[in-house]
């Protein structure tokens, strides 16, 4: 699409410029240009599949698994290890062991289907936690369990109302707890010992359940076990130990995905929109990301007509009907990292001010539900490769608010089947008159 404008506006599209425009000799007089809008120029869209990445570390923790009818079945479930009480009790001989529980407390966040109930699994681990390579542990990684589960609970866990579930454990392994606590057991005052006589946790969900995931708290006291007692003498008093989560290099999530018949691989690899039915998947929580470059980018200089670059706009339009406000909200905002034919991250793409990661938030058609987009304004970056001759290969990464240490499984499905779903790139430049 091209549109010519007086050039009575080009004082105002200039207002929104970024730096680094592009100039091709000076400015003519203004009785020889005006401003021209394209969006021809054409956005390649790819997914990069990889392979593993780190989650040892973890800040937060995420739980569950669902069913997504783009990128299949996308489970979580976490290891980690708990610290001995901050102070030992006193433990009479004539106190008694009422129960033992965990806490977990959830975050907030959730992705997926909350109306249905599933059941979460307390497991203990049953070896030690040790790195798969490099010093770490990641997403694939795995530690093993015993077979017969500490606890477990079915339930509908309503994230914005709950802010915990409660647990009960074994009652063997709670008397097996108090006992050693009346006993003052090494066991449990050192941690070394602690470590190599209870391994940790692991919190999972049925095999059975697709129906969400949700964020647990970040590690501190309020994710542990508690052993509760009560005293009779002189008087009865209930008592409780804590138990609490562990901060440490070996608490890790896994997060794994069944693509099922999506037709998404799984072999690491580049994948054109074209190689995959006119699709593309941003999902970094499962190893998807989306990448675009601009071929035919350096074709809008052929003419010799061009002056100067004004502005460039790239938008990213979400499937129709891929995401909801509640079970499958969009990425709350979404940055870009540079890249190439190397597929490596490059750095991030900044802001007008070139201090910060520019960010684009979802721009949501409340009333019709189909012009919704990410908006990025690329002007200086779109500017330097029009100026460089063999940039074809140039292009960006999209990034979301996903790290390996606080991840979240929040995916962007853009399906280009579609003329109004396809990703544009607008251009504003003023030009010769012919």
């Amino acid at each position: 699409m091209r549109k010519c404008f007086p050039l009575l506006l080009v004082s105002l599209l200039t207002l929104s410029c970024t730096r680094n425009n592009v100039l091709f000799g000076e400015s003519p007089d203004a009785d020889y240009t005006h401003i021209v809008y394209t969006d021809t120029v054409g956005v390649s869209l790819s997914t990069v599949i990889t392979d593993s990445f780190v989650t040892s570390g973890a800040t937060s923790l995420l739980l569950g698994k669902y069913s997504d009818p783009y990128l299949g079945i996308v489970s979580a479930r976490n290891y980690f290890q708990l610290a001995v009480p901050a102070a030992q009790p006193e433990i009479l001989a004539t106190d008694v062991y009422d129960s033992m529980t965990i806490t977990i407390p959830l975050s907030g966040y959730y992705y997926g289907d909350t109306t249905r109930a599933q059941t979460i699994t307390v497991s203990e681990i049953s070896q030690a936690i040790s790195f798969s390579y490099n010093s770490s542990l990641y997403n694939t990684s795995s530690t093993e369990v015993y077979e017969s589960a500490l606890g477990s609970r079915q339930l509908r866990i309503r994230p914005t109302m709950d802010d915990s579930i409660v647990i009960r454990i074994s009652d063997l392994k709670g008397a097996d707890f108090f006992a050693k606590l009346r006993s003052k057991s090494t066991s449990l005052i050192n941690q070394s010992e602690f470590v190599n006589y209870f391994r940790g946790i692991s919190l999972s969900t049925g095999a059975g359940d697709t129906t969400a995931v949700y964020g647990l708290t970040g590690l501190d006291s309020s994710l542990a076990i508690n052993l509760h007692y009560h005293s009779n003498i002189p008087s009865p008093v209930k008592k409780s130990v804590t138990f609490s989560s562990l901060k440490n290099v070996y608490c890790y999530n896994q997060l794994l995905k069944t693509r099922g018949n999506t037709g998404i691989p799984l072999t690491p690899g580049e994948y054109s929109s074209a190689t995959l039915g006119a699709k593309a998947y941003q999902q970094p929580a499962t190893g998807a990301y989306m990448k675009m470059t601009f071929p035919s980018l350096r074709s809008v200089i052929n003419t010799g007509k061009l002056v100067r670059l004004v502005k460039a706009e790239l938008l990213l339009t979400p499937a129709y009907n891929s995401f909801s406000k509640d079970g499958y909200a969009l990425p709350a905002s979404l940055s870009l990292a540079l890249t190439d034919a190397s597929n490596l991250f490059g750095d991030y793409v900044l802001d007008s001010a070139g201090t910060n990661p520019l960010t684009a938030s979802p721009e949501i058609d409340e009333l019709y539900g189909r012009d919704n987009y990410y908006r990025f304004n690329i002007t200086s970056y779109i500017s330097s490769w029009l100026n460089t001759a063999g940039t074809e290969k140039k292009g960006f990464f999209l990034a979301s608010g996903f790290t390996s240490t606080a991840p979240d499984v929040n995916r962007l499905f853009i399906n280009l089947s579609g003329s109004n779903q396809v990703p544009r790139l607008r251009l504003y430049m003023i030009v010769l008159n012919q």
